[in-house]
């Protein structure tokens, strides 16, 4: 049919509105958060995936030298990681963790 909307683009159409509303989320909550998905500088990081839901990611500029410094910054992901995973929950998302803890995923 001439003009409707197939259900891929339908659930792609969802996909960027659950992404636009967990980044008001985070925003609203006081995280900056960058339009692309993370400079590389660190940052938050925040896209759709549509084979899995919106990703929210964060990392450091430190990931990019050798392995020792990350110890020092496992602590802070971990605070962050917590603190991202309860903003998102408590706006009522449903979350998980994926890579270990290392992105969150957002599903509704």
């Amino acid at each position: 049919m001439c003009g409707q909307p197939t259900r891929m683009d339908t659930d792609s159409t969802e996909g960027l509105d659950l992404e636009e509303l967990v980044r008001q989320e985070l925003r609203d909550a006081g995280f900056t958060v960058e339009p692309s998905l993370m400079s590389l500088d660190g940052g938050l990081g925040v896209w759709h995936d549509p084979t899995r839901g919106v990703v929210v990611t964060w990392g450091t500029s430190a990931e990019q030298r050798p392995a020792n410094h990350l110890v020092k910054y496992a602590t802070i992901r971990a605070a962050v990681q917590l603190a991202l995973l309860t903003v998102l929950s408590e706006a009522g998302h449903h979350v998980k963790e994926d890579f270990s803890g290392l992105e969150l995923i957002v599903t509704s």
